[in-house]
């Protein structure tokens, strides 16, 4: 029997004290990497090890089962070893007599993909998609390679037939609106991450990227909401929290921006730039005494913005 693993992949400025200023951004589709794909801990090494062990000896006692190489290949591509996964779905392939294996093709240009060698994902991907020509996920990994080597057309068009495919596919939308993000097609960006948050509403990361397009859109209420859900369903994030305030700022809703820079830093202890703002801020709210502790917090951790803040201090004396 195969084994199936979830290996697909999902897919900056700074102005002092500008409500526009977000502190982190959309991170760009090939820049996403699902968890199969990033280093293992300890504790999924050893579970990967009794995996890989397990299909060895399963291949030993039915050497020509192709699934055995299959669920191998997906245990080593788990371990990011692309080399050995593309052996062991050749292997696969080379045993489906039916030539029904799609799935094993598919798989074998994310490997090839992982590696940079396009052409033989591309051509893996198709291979897949002649035995199952409405599998979804090989349009977003396609995509995901167009993506990769900057043909943004043909990226859209691959998310698009994907999302056409799937309507409920996520990731695609995802992937599809970090790519507008990209191209600076903001409209079209905002209305694939509205989307993600549809089919998932719990999706932070959709959230705080719509925070971000929001502001820059200057729809600061809409921004305000979308952080709010950002740091709702991933209470964590300190960026979240530091742009959050940064939107309540644009609105001059001072009490609400300073208690999400206090967020932050709670979170983010040696963020510099929150200890700035919420300095400045306790200033605009008459509360010398705060700005004065956030000054002391500067001086060590970030003089020039301990300097600004002092200059400010002493301009209102």
């Amino acid at each position: 029997m195969k084994r199936y693993l979830s290996i697909s992949v999902c897919l900056l400025s700074l102005l002092f004290f500008s409500a526009t200023a977000c502190k982190k951004s959309s991170p760009a589709p090939a820049a996403n990497v699902s968890p199969a794909t990033a280093s293992p801990t300890p504790n999924i090494e050893a579970a990967l090890s009794e995996f890989t062990k397990q299909d060895k000896e399963a291949i030993s006692q039915n050497p020509t089962e192709p699934a055995n190489y299959y669920n191998l290949a997906n245990t080593y591509f788990a371990a990011g070893k692309y080399p050995e996964a593309i052996e062991q779905y050749q292997q696969s392939i080379r045993l489906d007599k039916k030539g029904e294996d799609f799935l094993s093709r598919f798989e074998l240009g994310q490997s090839y993909l992982r590696l940079d060698r396009y052409d033989e994902a591309f051509a893996a991907f198709t291979e897949a998609l002649k035995i199952n020509p409405k599998y979804a996920n090989v349009y977003n990994e396609m995509g995901n390679a167009y993506v990769k080597q900057k043909r943004t057309k043909e990226a859209v068009d691959a998310y698009r037939k994907a999302i056409s495919l799937k309507p409920d596919y996520a990731e695609a939308y995802f992937n599809l609106g970090d790519l507008y993000t990209i191209m600076g097609n903001t409209p079209d960006a905002i209305k694939a991450f509205e989307q993600v948050t549809r089919i998932q509403p719990k999706h932070a990361q959709s959230y705080f990227n719509l925070g971000n397009l929001y502001t820059q859109s200057k729809r600061l209420p809409d921004a305000v909401k979308a952080f709010q859900q950002a740091t709702l369903h991933n209470p964590k994030d300190s960026d979240a929290f530091f742009n959050l305030g940064n939107s309540y700022t644009g609105l001059k809703q001072f009490d609400e921006a300073i208690k999400a820079y206090q967020e932050a830093v709670k979170l983010k202890p040696d963020d510099a730039e929150a200890h700035w703002r919420l300095g400045v801020l306790h200033l605009e709210k008459g509360n010398r005494e705060a700005a004065n502790a956030e000054y002391n917090t500067l001086k060590n951790m970030n003089p020039q913005l301990a300097t600004l803040l002092n200059d400010r201090l002493n301009q209102q004396k």
